[in-house]
């Protein structure tokens, strides 16, 4: 399960309303079960991986725009910034943490049969054996 202070970081890189055809947001369409078994049956390294920038984000990417940590104590625009300014880094790692946030968040909402109809993708051969969350 994830802490309040790791949904805001997800809740931040991909909000409800981000686009007009994309009403849910990352944490809206499941990602919880996602979570439970991504924890499962990734790498080692990937989860480990994962964690390591979810912790980063939190508590490292509001020192970028001279901020006191945690991320979780500001608003969406200061928190938006914060992750930013990882992403666009001058240290590669900050910058592949960020790609690794994404890449996690997009692999969850992305199996989404609601947000692949939304932006146009063919339906899955194995939609059938998909479960979505509740």
């Amino acid at each position: 399960m994830l802490s309040r202070r790791s949904r805001i970081v997800i809740d931040t890189l991909l909000p409800a309303q981000a686009h007009p055809t994309l009403a849910v947001g990352a944490l809206d369409n499941g990602f919880d079960t996602f979570y439970s078994d991504f924890e499962r049956t990734a790498k080692p390294a990937f989860r480990s991986g994962f964690r390591a920038a979810l912790f980063t984000a939190t508590w490292l990417s509001p020192l970028l725009i001279l901020r006191l940590p945690p991320l979780s104590l500001y608003a969406r625009p200061t928190r938006e910034r914060a992750l930013l300014a990882m992403d666009s880094s001058r240290i590669y790692l900050l910058r592949q943490m960020v790609l690794l946030l994404k890449t996690v968040v997009c692999l969850s909402y992305g199996a989404d049969p609601a947000v692949r109809a939304a932006v146009g993708y063919p339906r899955q051969a194995d939609a059938a054996t998909f479960k979505q969350a509740p």
